[in-house]
């Protein structure tokens, strides 16, 4: 069997229908789960062995149900994310548009968010028409909020689904008030329970045949129970079998079958049979090779097709018959009579090495973990923990590895670094400190070449901390301590070492982007995507192109940006990683874009997605230039408030490890502001403050002050000290444009009317319009004149003239004053009320309750004599009062 059958086989299992030979076709009890579809929730609970999963996987087939979806809960997913991806994975394979999408992203998250719980309920409710989602084996759920997010479920369900649950045990759920709210039907033990029909046509498919009185007495013996039935059936296959000394001597309760399968089905056994079912009895799941690599025979798929053919000691699993999956009360009697240690642990040690060798780390570290094989399970994990961990399987190796004894798992330092690795990258800090030191600790304990790996992913882990810091100096420097070049990383022997180098490359681009080091930033960044591996992750590519389109931003190449962040949302779009914290940089840079481009409504959707992750993974860095695209964005209709918000907002992040440099973007931001309202004192505070002076956006905001105070030598003087070649066309724009209008306010034209023109064919081919909009008053008459003489960038000239017409002259006269004043406050409010901002958070602004804000507010709409928020702008507008 080909490699990758193996290694798609138990997520195929887990989401696919059982299959079982044998099935006794049972019309009544299809009819009441029919009838039980009335109810929004459908519970199975049963205790093992009642027929609960083949008789809901011969339903769905028997009724032709549409669009079922099927999850084996299994021991891993008892946690809520891993509970709820494996939900949203089920679901999103069999609902349509646009709730698959929906799902999908749920599926895909790796880090923080909202509750997943919730967002698949959301998704659901998106479904067009009638879906069904099987939840097996729920008794293996331990997770309160698991169980609670069910509830939430349960209580409140999506109209498009419904659910049917199958469990051992009732859930810790209200269920009388579910009964009494409409909202569950219940199939229990008695429900399943064969009837002697059932029972006969269960005998018959293997070959027994009993008189009516002996199959009522079997029946009334066993209650029905299908495990009891099909376990009395074995002995009387045999030829010549004595039915009434058996029915005689056979009670058919769960205890006494146990003890009757110890000693009357399992004994007579053969001796080769009962052999291969005590060594396979390890495993969840076998399929023949895997059986021969544990028995150490050959005769594996002979063994599994003759046991499997009765139905009663294996069941077939998935689609192709090729895994099968013993009876839990059978394994559990099986193992029970394996007393030797030393025999357990080689069993589970040869079905490690089985996974091991097909490249399959997580059913070995498991096996591995399951037989006490400590040292195999660290070795394990210490060649496959970054494959496993990017690859998003950090959730699973976290529950893996939690359960492991602490002193066995501060012993290994690859399992203490491994379980590190896997809450660091989704983002749970429990003893963290702990695991890492216990791992550096005992470093010298370890072969060279496994110490080097360890090292390697304690680098990793201080990378992935300092980015979630926000602390771009440290995420620098981890970076720069781990290997680049492939060779290097290959003799590690790591699963993933390609993985590292994007990774790597990817957030040392990062962190020079946001540290100013553009030139190395964009080799770094375009290296990661070219370094992608064929069969890799995908999130460190998203966000090294995201970072490119925030560098093509930061240069003023503005069709460049979005061209590259459309890609990079195109992208997590088919692939659900919207929410993800590498994509925050592409949505920075389409409002940026949108901002410069002068395109100020279409900015407000991609500042709203840049927010909604921040509340999931708050960066500082990333926060600072937020606010500083938000208050541009502000500006518009309120500059006096998107200074305040910002000032305001600075504040509040004074305390993080952000680099000078974003928080110099703040100051200069701010005193931009200042120089639209023509105030040069709070201009010059802002620029008092800057860390570096010299730079050229410092140089070119000082020039603006020196302007609006009236002193054009200054700004000369500061201009003719950035000599040489710009470093961005942005800086050659905003600099040509202030020599224009240095040399207009020396009166000297012609100089002006040059550098105009420089500026003017600089910004056409980006289409950044903001340098100039921001000047409009000391332009408008300046460009006209290019417009008359000429200019080698006439159609971007034009439109820029009608906008700054516009924005400098609406063209309406005022209509009449209001019927009485506007206090200050009121005016305040008012100028809010132009902006995007909702009652709440112009409450949160202005430090007020949202009751306060409301009565403002309707004392600015009676005053105005209008009824509602549009109406109060267009009306403050027409009076000047905005």
């Amino acid at each position: 069997m080909p490699a990758a059958d193996h290694g798609d086989a138990h997520d195929d299992v887990k989401y696919a229908v059982p299959v079982a030979l044998h099935v006794v076709d049972r019309p009544r009890l299809y009819d009441l789960l029919d009838i039980a579809g009335e109810s929004p929730v459908t519970l199975l609970s049963a205790s093992a062995g009642w027929g609960k999963t083949v008789l809901v996987g011969s339903w769905l087939t028997a009724r032709a149900v549409e669009r079922p979806a099927w999850l084996t809960v299994g021991p891993g997913d008892d946690t809520p994310d891993t509970f709820w991806r494996a939900v949203a994975t089920s679901l999103a394979a069999v609902v349509g548009a646009p709730a698959d999408a929906l799902l999908r992203r749920v599926a895909d998250d790796r880090g923080s968010g909202p509750d997943p719980a919730d967002r698949v309920a959301d998704a659901v409710r998106h479904v067009v028409g009638p879906a069904v989602l099987v939840l097996d084996d729920v008794h293996r759920v331990t997770s309160p909020r698991v169980w609670a997010g069910l509830q939430r479920l349960v209580t409140a369900p999506p109209g498009g689904l419904r659910l049917v649950v199958l469990t051992r045990r009732d859930p810790p759920w209200p269920l009388h008030r579910l009964r009494l709210a409409g909202l569950l039907a219940e199939v229990r033990a008695a429900d399943l329970a064969f009837v002697p029909p059932e029972a006969r046509e269960l005998f018959a498919l293997v070959g027994v045949e009993l008189t009516p009185d002996q199959l009522d007495l079997l029946v009334a013996r066993t209650d029905g129970w299908a495990a009891g039935l099909r376990l009395a059936a074995l002995p009387l296959r045999a030829p010549g079998a004595d039915v009434a000394g058996f029915l005689a001597s056979f009670s058919g309760d769960d205890r006494t079958v146990t003890a009757y399968l110890q000693s009357e089905v399992l004994a007579p056994q053969p001796e080769r049979v009962l052999r291969f079912l005590e060594k396979i009895c390890v495993l969840d799941l076998v399929c023949a090779e895997l059986a021969d690599a544990v028995t150490g025979d050959q005769d594996g798929a002979a063994m599994l097709a003759e046991l499997s053919s009765s139905n009663l000691f294996l069941q077939s699993v998935g689609e192709g018959g090729r895994w099968f999956r013993l009876p839990g009360f059978v394994s559990d009697v099986l193992r029970s009579r394996m007393v030797e240690p030393r025999a357990r642990r080689d069993l589970h040690r040869r079905a490690a090495e089985w996974y091991r060798r097909r490249s399959l780390p997580d059913a070995a570290i498991r096996l591995a973990l399951a037989g006490g094989l400590l040292p195999l399970a660290a070795e394990l994990v210490g060649v496959h923990v970054i494959g496993l961990v990017l690859r998003g399987r950090g959730r699973e190796l976290d529950t893996l590895l939690s359960a492991v004894p602490r002193d066995g798992l501060l012993t290994h330092p690859e399992l203490a670094v491994g379980l590190a690795a896997a809450r660091m990258v989704h983002g749970h800090d429990e003893e963290l400190a702990d695991l890492i030191a216990a791992g550096e600790a005992r470093l010298g304990a370890l072969p060279a070449l496994r110490a080097r790996r360890v090292r390697l992913v304690l680098d990793l882990i201080a990378l992935a901390d300092a980015r979630l810091r926000g602390d771009l100096d440290g995420l620098a420097a981890a970076c720069r301590r781990i290997p680049l070049d492939p060779a290097e990383l290959a003799e590690l022997g790591l699963a993933g070492w390609d993985l590292v180098r994007v990774l790597t490359l990817s957030n040392q681009g990062t962190a020079e982007l946001w540290l100013g080091e553009l030139a190395a930033a964009e080799v770094h960044l375009r290296t990661a995507m070219d370094a992608e591996p064929a069969a890799g992750v995908l999130l460190p590519r998203l966000n090294a192109q995201a970072q490119l389109a925030l560098l093509e931003c930061e240069r003023g190449h503005l069709t460049a940006a979005r061209t590259e962040a459309r890609e990079v949302v195109a992208r997590a779009t088919a692939t659900g990683s919207t929410s993800t914290a590498q994509m925050v940089s592409a949505y920075l840079a389409l409002a940026w874009a949108h901002i410069d481009s002068g395109e100020l409504p279409e900015a407000d959707p991609w500042l709203r997605s840049a927010d909604e992750v921040e509340a999931a993974a708050p960066e500082p860095h990333v926060q600072l230039t937020a606010a500083v695209l938000r208050a541009r964005r502000r500006a518009e209709a309120d500059p006096e408030a998107a200074l305040l918000a910002l000032q305001t907002r600075t504040r509040a992040l004074a305390a993080s490890v952000a680099p000078a440099r974003l928080r110099d973007r703040s100051l200069l931001a701010q005193a931009e502001l200042a120089e639209q309202l023509h105030d040069p004192v709070r201009g010059r505070a802002a620029l008092a403050g800057l860390h570096v002076p010299t730079s050229p956006e410092a140089v070119t905001a000082t020039v603006g002050i020196l302007l609006l105070e009236g002193d054009p030598d200054g700004a000369e003087q500061h201009l003719a000290a950035l000599d040489g070649e710009p470093s961005s066309v942005r800086i050659q724009v905003t600099t040509d444009l202030l020599w224009a209008l240095t040399a207009v306010a020396r009166g000297d034209d012609e100089p002006a009317l040059r550098a105009l023109d420089r500026a003017l064919r600089a910004a056409a081919p980006h289409r950044l319009r903001r340098p100039f909009t921001l000047r409009a008053d000391g332009l408008r008459r300046l460009l006209s004149r290019r417009i008359e003489r000429g200019t080698g960038a006439a159609a971007f000239a034009v439109e820029l003239m009608t906008r700054l017409s516009h924005q400098l002259d609406p063209g309406r006269e005022p209509a009449a004053p209001p019927p009485a004043a506007l206090t200050p406050r009121e005016t305040v409010i008012l100028r809010y009320l132009s902006s995007t901002l909702g009652n709440s958070e112009i409450a949160a602004e202005l430090s007020v309750s949202i009751n306060t804000v409301k009565t403002h507010q309707q004392t600015v709409y009676r005053k105005l004599g209008v009824g509602g928020r549009r109406e109060a702008v267009r009306r403050a507008r027409e009076l000047r009062l905005l």
